[in-house]
């Protein structure tokens, strides 16, 4: 760590810089987290942002201040600014699991497929059992054309929420684009008993049954 007035280089456990006596870290860190928390739930969103910028002004290393700014960002659409705060939360704590999953989300509206499936790939080296980045990776790779791992990462999905009707949709649309009707049909119709009605995938048996009819 840098100390900003100075420039001394300080170890990450000091407090105060041993060039020029400045305090290191902000002493007001929690507080200052829990005001821009108040301040977004009352929608104030500018004053929440200027709470967590002061706190990472004070304390650049801040993880948790980086994922929170990365997401007020990201709720703005500046998914640029929103995956470098990410990326520096990471840098502070390479292990913070969630913040591996928000970056997955960024890259994913950001277009940028690898990038995504790479960061939900690190989620879920972490914690296994972080069901919603099965989803997500499924889809990056979906998106990316890898057909056979994303249909894997949509039935881990399926089988942990099975109530998540969305991956048995994919699941659908998968084996039709593979030709297999028969089996796209049975997750289309699987979909459509659960979702009373599940609006895709109704379009979609719709279209095979159809197609059924009249071949020509």
């Amino acid at each position: 760590m840098r100390c900003r007035r100075c420039g001394h280089e300080a170890a990450a456990s000091d407090k105060f810089c041993a060039e020029c006596g400045l305090f290191l870290r902000d002493a007001h860190a929690d507080a200052r987290l829990a005001l821009a928390f108040s301040f977004e739930t009352e929608g104030k969103t500018r004053e929440a942002r200027r709470e967590v910028e002061r706190l990472l002004d004070a304390s650049p290393d801040h993880a948790l201040g980086h994922r929170v700014l990365g997401a007020m960002k990201a709720q703005q659409g500046l998914l640029d600014e929103a995956i470098e705060h990410y990326r520096a939360a990471l840098r502070c704590a390479p292990a913070y699991t969630r913040c591996h999953y928000d970056l997955g989300v960024a890259w994913y509206h950001r277009g940028n497929m690898r990038e995504s499936a790479a960061a939900f790939r690190r989620c879920l080296e972490l914690d296994p059992h972080f069901t919603a980045a099965h989803y997500r990776l499924a889809l990056a790779l979906f998106h990316a054309g890898e057909l056979d791992e994303a249909l894997e990462q949509f039935e881990r999905s399926n089988a942990a929420t099975p109530e998540f009707l969305l991956a048995r949709y994919h699941i659908g649309v998968i084996h039709e684009r593979r030709g297999d009707r028969a089996a796209a049909e049975r997750e289309f119709l699987r979909a459509v008993e659960g979702g009373v009605g599940e609006a895709s995938s109704l379009h979609h048996l719709e279209n095979l049954r159809r197609d059924e009819r009249d071949p020509g």
